[in-house]
């Protein structure tokens, strides 16, 4: 076997293997044996046909085969040999065989090989924080718009923007209704922008028992190829208003939110916002260190582990979606998304996180950084305590499930990414 490696962008490795004589040969003989057992060749009885028939009307076939044993065989070798760490399927761009000879290309995408840039005595301005009383008020005020409770509003109310009506609507393209277009009760709260162009905006000024049209444009990238760009018209109903009831700041309220006093409320919750806001200003300060210790190293990172970051987070928020009760379908005809397009917005951000990981990554290693199993303990009965239970608990369900090994090491590499991230900022000027 020859074979000759070649790096190319992106951590892209392509590989030329080659092979002749006894050697393709053999694994050609061994799958025309196979093959004549199962297949039939036109003129011949199943079993019967001769190799060269067989050759001539499977060929595509028999490259297949061969290729499969040809890196069954050497594949392992050539990472090796090459210190390669493949991070996706190994992908075949050409093969040729021709008679003894066999030669194919494929490309592996492999984990980028790079040099730490900076990551020591780095500088950052980190913001100083003073509570104030606005700061206490307006956390108040929040937290009693929190506390509002929906009223029927009375008969003739005009509905605004801020209220919730129940709605009544069904959807029409060029005078055809369309499918989902369509609900004979909806909660909406006007303002939301859950539904596409003026559609909430129109509303106001309706009152309960009102029926009316509203005219809208789909968004030319919508999901549904059918609506996309297209000008509609909404027959609406609204069977109800609700307006928004806002408690009053008093004893008896303090008490219903669990604080002994008003003034206890205040003084809780200013407490609560300086824990709140210096932990931001750590959190700030500590991602301008990061954004330049990423930027301080180059890496190329593979298209492959950008998509499965990407996948990763749409199936994130579609478990997020379907504890709302909602689908992904039914979020792209609200939103106007499509897939295609979320994905170009995700990328970004999912490259990025990739690239962060693979630096704190390769800093750990420089430093020596490692997780003892007294801290991985630790960190077990926190994960315990987010579930409500204890490690025990815990480790018994992921030994049932399969998966405890693979849950402490997950646990653990987040452990050693924390312990790098204190490092950094450390070791900050």
């Amino acid at each position: 076997m020859n074979y000759e490696v070649k790096k190319l962008d992106n951590s892209v490795v392509e590989i030329t293997l080659k092979l002749e004589g006894a050697e393709v040969k053999g694994y050609k003989k061994e799958v025309l044996a196979k093959l004549a057992e199962k297949v039939e060749v036109p003129g011949f009885r199943k079993g019967h046909a001769p190799a060269s028939a067989i050759e001539a009307q499977f060929e595509g076939v028999i490259k297949e085969e061969i290729t499969e044993k040809v890196l069954h065989a050497n594949y392992e070798t050539i990472i090796s040999e090459n210190n390669l760490k493949p991070v996706n399927y190994i992908m075949p761009k050409s093969v040729t065989l021709e008679g003894d000879k066999y030669e194919a290309v494929f490309t592996v995408d492999v984990y980028p090989e790079f040099e730490l840039g900076t990551y020591k005595g780095l500088e950052a301005e980190k913001e100083t924080f003073e509570l104030t009383e606005d700061a206490v008020e307006a956390e108040i005020k929040a937290m009693l718009e929190r506390g509002a409770k929906l009223e029927d509003a009375e008969e003739g109310y005009a509905a605004q923007m801020g209220d919730t009506v129940d709605l009544a609507f069904e959807g029409f393209v060029d005078g055809v209704a369309f499918e989902g277009g369509k609900a004979d009760s909806h909660t909406l709260k006007l303002g939301s922008k859950m539904f596409i162009d003026t559609f909430e905006e129109q509303l106001v000024g309706y009152t309960t028992g009102q029926e009316g049209e509203v005219e809208v444009n789909f968004p030319a990238e919508y999901h549904a190829e059918n609506l996309a760009g297209k000008p509609a018209t909404f027959k609406v109903k609204i069977n109800a208003i609700k307006k928004s009831s806002t408690p009053e700041l008093n004893e008896e309220f303090a008490k219903e939110q669990g604080f002994e006093s008003v003034e206890d409320l205040r003084a809780k919750k200013s407490d609560e916002i300086k824990a709140r806001e210096e932990a931001r200003i750590a959190n700030e300060y500590r991602g301008k260190l990061l954004q330049q210790v990423a930027a301080n190293t180059e890496v190329s990172i593979p298209t492959s582990m950008i998509d499965r970051e990407v996948k990763a987070r749409i199936s994130e928020m579609e478990q997020q979606l379907s504890q709302q009760g909602m689908t992904m379908d039914m979020y792209m005809q609200m939103s106007g998304m499509t897939m295609d397009k979320m994905a170009d917005q995700i990328k970004p951000m999912a490259a990025n996180k990739i690239k962060m990981d693979i630096v704190l990554d390769a800093i750990a290693k420089a430093e020596a950084i490692e997780v003892t199993e007294e801290e991985l303990a630790t960190k077990m009965e926190d994960v315990a305590k987010m579930y409500g239970m204890d490690t025990a608990k815990l480790e018994e369900e992921l030994t049932k499930a399969g998966n405890l090994n693979a849950f402490k090491e997950n646990v653990k590499i987040d452990s050693v990414m924390q312990k790098t991230v204190d490092f950094v900022v450390a070791n900050a000027k």
